[in-house]
């Protein structure tokens, strides 16, 4: 550094020491930003309970699925084979006809007749057959399999009417509702989060340094000097683009997203309860009367066969009433997976397990 004193004819050169070696460590504190990590931190917990109870609605769901998919693939079979029993019963009938027209008993309208109800029963088969198909690669599908090829053992449930005689509407145990409930709470957390970017933030920093400006070496550790600082530093963005009040607004659109979403997903929740609750009682009512038409077919046919051999009937009413025998078993298996179904939907309406079908 040169220095010209006043009075002096001559320059006077001084040496700044410099330091030729340095070390620094920065330490640095937020003591206040408006509350906004607290902010932060609420929506990370709320974050977390959300994705848990999500993850229990999807195991709850899951395994709902997988029951409703097996007595699915169990009707379908057994639908199938009330539709072989069918045809066979057509085919004895076929052949009776024939006979009976060669004798001059029946006429060929006879004949005919049952063989139209024959082609149809075969359309039924093949109806029948593919549902059981399609019912095993969705019931495997829901295994997380690409097929199921093991034999289904059991049968479909029976059940009452009055298993959901006092039941009542009740959310509480939606985890899925939770979770989406959860999300509101994160998402109103980090709109007020965003909201603070006009508060100024206040830090604690602290500077330790050590250096050497003696010599040119960098380790000779007694020329080493200490320095340290601290202070509190305040600091405001002004302006950023509007890149803050941006992301405040979509925190708050997306906020006002989830709450209509919850909202419209509570209501939906009263509509599905009636659905399945009337699908039900429906079908419990269904199965009933048909557990009395088969009873009376059973009959009617037990009647026409006696009264054939007789005289008094003719193959053509036991046809009729061997035809309403199968078509009663047919609905009595269909209330029985619609009713199984009607309690699964009311099961994920209510969230929680009414029946257990194990």
């Amino acid at each position: 550094l040169d220095v010209q004193l006043p009075g002096s004819p001559t320059t006077i050169s001084i040496p700044q020491i410099v330091p030729t070696s340095s070390g620094t460590l920065n330490a640095s504190w937020k003591l206040f930003d408006g509350f906004a990590n607290i902010e932060h931190l609420s929506a990370s917990k709320s974050f977390e309970r959300a994705a848990a109870d999500e993850l229990d609605w999807t195991f709850f769901e899951a395994e709902r699925e997988v029951v409703l998919l097996f007595y699915k693939a169990l009707a379908a079979r057994t639908l199938k084979e009330v539709a072989e029993k069918n045809i066979k019963t057509l085919e004895d009938h076929l052949h009776d006809a024939n006979l009976f027209k060669q004798s001059g008993v029946s006429t060929k309208y006879d004949v005919l007749r049952v063989e139209v109800q024959k082609s149809e029963a075969e359309y039924e088969l093949l109806n029948a057959d593919d549902n059981v198909a399609v019912s095993e690669l969705r019931l495997g599908e829901a295994l997380g399999k690409e097929s199921e090829s093991r034999t289904l053992i059991g049968s479909l449930p029976i059940l009452k009417s009055d298993l959901i005689k006092n039941l009542k509407l009740s959310l509480i145990n939606r985890q899925d509702l939770k979770s989406l409930a959860e999300r509101t709470d994160s998402y109103g957390a980090q709109s007020a989060a965003a909201n603070r970017f006009w508060i100024p933030q206040v830090f604690l920093f602290g500077q330790y340094q050590q250096y050497n400006n003696r010599n040119d070496k960098a380790f000779d550790k007694p020329a080493f000097r200490d320095a340290y600082s601290m202070g509190v530093n305040v600091t405001w963005n002004i302006f950023d683009g509007l890149t803050s009040i941006s992301r405040e607004r979509q925190a708050v659109q997306k906020e006002i997203q989830a709450d209509k979403a919850l909202e419209m997903r509570r209501i939906q929740s009263s509509t599905d309860f009636e659905y399945w609750k009337r699908k039900y009682l429906y079908n419990c009512s269904v199965y009933q009367s048909r557990l009395n038409d088969i009873e009376k077919s059973t009959e009617s046919v037990r009647l026409a066969k006696a009264g054939r051999n007789v005289g008094v009937r003719t193959n053509t009413d036991l046809l009729d009433a061997e035809q309403e025998l199968f078509r009663a078993r047919a609905g009595a298996v269909n209330a029985q997976i619609g009713s199984v179904e009607a309690l699964i939907g009311l099961e994920k309406v209510l969230g929680k397990k009414i029946y257990s079908f194990e």
